[in-house]
């Protein structure tokens, strides 16, 4: 027998998050929900909690944060109120300039500038991830290989001395953008060297309990000629203390053609209007591993992902729709890498130093009321302790269980519509969905199928909370004071070893269902 979960509200109360639940016997069909309107499309996704997919990898639990000198007022108190909310990382990654610890002049160190910030970060993540960015010395100062190698190897050891958290090394940010008038694709491996050697060599020295690890390069984007270029010249590399622990890149859509320095067009693509486009990366990356002889369980890092990079948009005047959008475009693109093996995809970004979209807190509004503010300017300003619905969606990926099982929705195509992840665990269930829109406007009423409950939960008595986020709930612009996430329903039910519940998941909405034994 199925036990279901009507909603009993009218026709406009039905798109709201406030919907009274009533819970209905397994031996009773229960209250049907009102006729569809004409308008509301029927979706179904089908959960087998029978059918393990093995251990959930929680992705709000890999992170980025900006640099340094960005919202330094507020950092503290944001690692203090993300820990508490459930988001303490597995891995965040974090910005090091190197030209502004090293002085090529009279060759000394200064840490001042990031060793709050490392402090800080490392109550925030179990481990680190450091972009050690030397575009500054490479680009501008223009230092051979030979004369970086001693400034990386010198800081590494520094860092890793005082912060034993740090575990990543990443080579590079965006290369092929910051990098490409003096470094082509097939040079660039000649930087990466130095990063290898200085690892091998502190990791020699230190005998840390955790040692680091390197990678790289950090494209703009699955760009496969320079990463082509890249993997040859490891393949290449006759050292026997060669190392590419992870290989990364950025994914939030694609150059077509052209360059920074080339005549031509130079259009981008984004991801955005299919986020399932990237769901083939891996496979062509195995590929590319297998043929020149390198292990294909190298882990992939997309270490920065979105529907809006730089200052794109699709509210250009009024971003508050495109918040809404964000929270569901992100998970999208996540959903797709986690489908993909040995993929890690890594959010983006706590705060951002000039574009709001991106933000997981509100950092550019104060009491409702827009504010102009950059990374460093005004940091008193600025709000702490309330999500963006990016942030909230974060939250409900951080409450679903450790073990993933099988869901299926009918209503998925071309990366726009139904989204689910079921998990589970020894004493309950948890499914998160999300009907990803963009700018289109399709509602779902949609109804979730759970076959083979866990059986802690059959027969017994269930506690059923709800959780949303939409244009009207867990929205700081929609009321400033329900900004973080909002539980709309809860109740308590005796399913049995099926059980369905009905809702509907207005454009670019999430929805959470919580089922724990009393």
């Amino acid at each position: 027998m199925v036990a279901r979960m009507g909603l009993l509200c009218s026709a406009t109360a039905l798109a709201l998050a406030g919907c009274a639940t009533v819970q209905s016997g397994p031996g009773d069909a229960g209250p049907s929900t009102i006729d569809s309107p004409d308008y509301m499309a029927q979706a179904h996704v089908a959960v087998d909690f029978g059918q393990s997919r093995g251990v959930f990898t929680h992705p709000e639990r890999f992170n980025n944060v900006s640099r340094p000198t960005s919202f330094a007022d507020v950092r503290s108190t944001d690692v203090s109120f993300f820990n508490e909310q459930g988001l303490h990382g597995s891995v965040y990654r974090v910005w090091i300039d190197t030209h502004l610890i090293h002085d090529p002049e009279t060759g000394a160190y200064d840490y001042s500038g990031v060793d709050d910030y490392l402090r800080d970060l490392s109550r925030l993540s179990d481990q680190l991830l450091v972009v050690l960015d030397t575009r500054v010395e490479i680009r501008d100062l223009k230092q051979s290989p030979e004369q970086l190698k001693p400034v990386i190897k010198t800081i590494l050891r520094n860092l890793k001395q005082r912060y034993p958290a740090i575990r990543y090394i990443e080579a590079f940010n965006e290369p092929d953008h910051n990098m490409v008038e003096v470094v082509s694709a097939d040079h660039l491996y000649d930087y990466f060297k130095p990063y290898y050697e200085a690892v091998n060599e502190v990791n020699r020295a230190l005998q840390p309990s955790v040692p680091l690890e390197v990678g790289g390069p950090a494209l703009t984007t699955f760009k496969e000629d320079w990463l082509n270029a890249f993997l040859d010249d490891y393949a290449a590399d006759t050292s026997p203390a060669k190392r590419l622990d992870f290989i990364s890149y950025h994914a939030y859509g694609l150059f077509t053609s052209g360059g920074p320095t080339q005549e031509g067009p130079r259009a981008y693509h984004f991801y955005k209007g299919d986020p399932s486009e990237v769901a083939g990366q891996r496979e062509k990356l195995n590929a590319a591993l297998a043929s020149r002889g390198i292990d294909t369980n190298t882990p992939s890092f997309i270490t920065e992902l979105g529907i809006y990079p730089g200052p794109s948009f699709d509210n250009r005047e009024d971003a508050r729709p495109d918040y809404l959008r964000n929270a569901v475009g992100v998970p999208s693109l996540i959903y797709w890498f986690l489908e993909q093996p040995n993929s890690v995809p890594f959010n983006w970004v706590l705060r951002h130093k000039t574009e709001e979209r991106k933000d997981q807190l509100i950092t550019r509004a104060n009491d409702g009321a827009r504010m102009a503010v950059k990374a460093g300017q005004d940091d008193k300003d600025v709000p702490t302790g309330i999500f963006t619905p990016y942030g909230n969606a974060m939250v409900m990926f951080s409450k679903l269980k450790d073990e993933r099982v099988v869901a299926k929705s009918d209503s998925l195509n071309a990366g726009k519509g139904i989204y689910a992840i079921a998990t589970k665990s020894g004493t309950g269930a948890a499914i998160l969905v999300w009907n990803y829109q963009l700018t289109d406007e399709v509602p779902y009423r949609l109804t979730i199928d759970m076959k083979d409950l866990p059986s802690s939960l059959r027969g017994k008595r269930v506690v059923q909370k709800q959780y949303r986020i939409d244009d009207k709930t867990s929205n700081y612009w929609a009321d400033p004071a329900t900004a973080n996430l909002q539980q709309v329903s809860t109740s308590v039910v005796t399913p049995g070893k099926d059980y369905q519940v009905t809702f509907d998941l207005t454009p670019n909405a999430l929805q959470l269902v919580l089922l724990d034994a009393e």
